[in-house]
């Protein structure tokens, strides 16, 4: 009967994708170190770069952590694209240019996109290393010197920073989001050790090779990812420092971090189908640990239907397990739906299974927003600092 090979198949991807997997690689890592790099006699020249569009509530305290960096003011730029801004981030931007030479900004006509404007601050750099990151990404004082320093080997192209959320008291969604990220750099960091090959850089702060740095294609969602696999792709690696700290405020709001998830899934896909072939074309470890940490994790939506189609169906012939599975999902579904408010606020594992639940809807529609086809990345950012 295929509908019991179907769930069980199912269940066993997305127990490996979330906690198989990372067990393999505490194995494979067991005594593996990221061994930090020495101070490099001569620092490169580095430009931080990044869009901004209505981004006055976070831009004076994003712009004072990268001018406070301990990084050589003569190698340190700041460049930002304002996206058509509306509120005060333009003359917030003009009277920093005015205070430190080091911040240039240009205005960008009508709506571009995150990726048009990083395209085109990037073409027009010339630095040695690019930091792109995000309006609301806090850098601590030693962010820019902890991801330049691994460039002194050939071999690596991306470093990523660790970003860790800032929660306003734990409420609604923060600290299931908090967890989720917490875990995500730890296998990344054990990726870097292994292998070189951290899965996914976050794009909130990031430095990359200007040589290594390509164009984002047009309309496209998730250009961190598309970066790191384009490195990894050719062979180059991709680490993550975990003492580049940078700070993010939390998203609280479950409706926020919905539409955030939405947009991160469109990208999901669009990778999936530039990069998907890597998988056989460079099957170990490059492939493995693609498959592992990402595809499978993106398709999660499909095998949690999967599960569901088969339990019912089995249920339906009699099969007293599958019936109280399906009595489970029914009852799982229907709390959340019903009382997510509620179970946020009380926290414990009932609010981890509902951000589970919520956040694989996300992935689902944003997988069927890819499948009608991205006209536009022009982006609302994440309301900032959610109370």
């Amino acid at each position: 009967m295929i509908w019991i090979p179907v769930f069980w198949i199912s269940l066993l991807a997305i127990a490996h994708t979330y906690l198989g997997y990372a067990l393999w690689l505490r194995l494979v890592g067991k005594g593996k170190k990221n061994t930090s790099p020495n101070t490099p006699e001569k620092w490169p020249r580095v430009d931080v770069i990044f869009a901004a569009y209505n981004e006055e509530k976070v831009l004076e305290e994003k712009l004072r952590s990268v001018l406070a960096s301990d990084y050589p003011n003569d190698k340190l730029r700041i460049i930002v694209g304002s996206d058509a801004s509306e509120d005060n981030t333009d003359t917030i931007l003009e009277k920093f240019k005015a205070e430190d030479v080091r911040l240039d900004w240009k205005r960008f006509g009508g709506r571009s996109g995150k990726s048009h404007i990083i395209n085109q601050l990037a073409s027009e750099s010339q630095a040695d290393i690019l930091i792109p990151t995000d309006a609301n990404i806090i850098f601590s004082k030693d962010s820019v010197k902890n991801l330049v320093r691994w460039f002194q080997d050939d071999s690596v192209s991306i470093v990523g920073a660790s970003i860790n959320y800032q929660s306003p008291d734990n409420k609604g969604i923060a600290p299931q989001e908090d967890y989720y990220l917490k875990r995500e750099n730890k296998i990344k960091e054990l990726e870097t050790a292994c292998f070189g090959t951290a899965m996914g850089i976050e794009g909130g702060c990031y430095a990359i090779r200007k040589t290594a740095f390509k164009p984002i294609p047009k309309n496209y969602f998730m250009e961190d990812f598309y970066q790191s696999m384009q490195v990894l792709s050719r062979g180059e690696k991709v680490l993550v420092d975990g003492k580049a700290l940078v700070y993010e405020d939390v998203s609280t709001e479950i409706g926020e971090e919905y539409k955030r998830k939405v947009r991160i899934s469109i990208g999901n896909f669009q990778n999936l189908k530039h990069f998907g072939a890597v998988v056989f074309k460079k099957p170990y470890p490059l492939g493995w640990v693609f498959f592992s940490h990402k595809i499978l994790r993106w398709l999660t939506p499909f095998f949690l239907l999967a599960m569901f189609v088969s339990a019912m169906l089995l249920a339906f012939r009699g099969f007293q397990f599958y019936q109280i599975m399906m009595a489970l999902a029914v009852l799982w579904v229907a709390i959340t739906v019903g009382h997510v408010k509620k179970i946020f606020k009380a926290g414990g594992i009932l609010a981890f299974a509902a951000h589970f639940l919520y956040m694989n809807l996300a992935l689902f529609h944003g997988c069927i927003q890819f499948i009608k086809g991205v006209k536009s990345n022009v982006w609302q950012p994440t309301k900032r600092k959610q109370v």
